[in-house]
């Protein structure tokens, strides 16, 4: 099958796939064996330990991280299980629960976005100041076009697939 995209384009789709790849190893550290998405989740519950807040709603944590309901309620389940998180009543409605940190949580929390922040420092040293700059502005373009993408119509996005290709794709 003869690719539809530019050599540039296919470029840029074999780079994005290396870290897709990159993803798949065995990671170290406080969040080893963990998904991402439970990291995403206690990195939200740390957010509102650092504000001083009971805990969060599970529809809240949904609404956050712009998922399910149920998902986050799997997620959590695990994360109980492992002594990270605990639910709670609310102080002012028995009948809703919240979702809090264990110190445990903390903990590992803490330790992960230290680990996040030497990571993302060893980055920013490696490329410079320059490329560093020209590197959030190239993400923050992306966002916005990925963004805009979102908001079109079905159907409406430039340079679409035609149907007749059987979902055969160059990658």
């Amino acid at each position: 099958m003869e690719s539809r995209i530019s050599p540039l384009a296919r470029e840029l789709m074999i780079t994005i796939r290396k870290f897709q790849h990159r993803g798949k190893k065995k990671h170290s550290g406080p969040m080893a064996g963990r998904k991402q998405s439970e990291g995403m989740l206690l990195m939200v519950l740390r957010s509102r330990v650092d504000h001083g807040e009971p805990g969060i709603m599970v529809s809240e944590i949904s609404r956050i991280l712009d998922v399910a309901s149920p998902t986050v309620t799997q997620l959590i389940k695990g994360l109980e299980a492992d002594g990270l998180v605990l639910r709670g009543s609310d102080p002012s409605d028995r009948r809703a629960v919240r979702i809090s940190l264990t110190d445990e949580g903390v903990r590992v929390t803490d330790s992960f976005i230290c680990e996040m922040e030497s990571m993302v420092g060893g980055l920013t040293d490696y490329l410079g100041e320059k490329d560093t700059r020209l590197l959030v502005q190239l993400l923050n373009r992306t966002h916005d076009y990925f963004a805009e993408r979102e908001n079109e119509e079905p159907g409406q996005e430039k340079g679409a697939c035609a149907s007749d290709d059987k979902g055969e794709r160059p990658l």
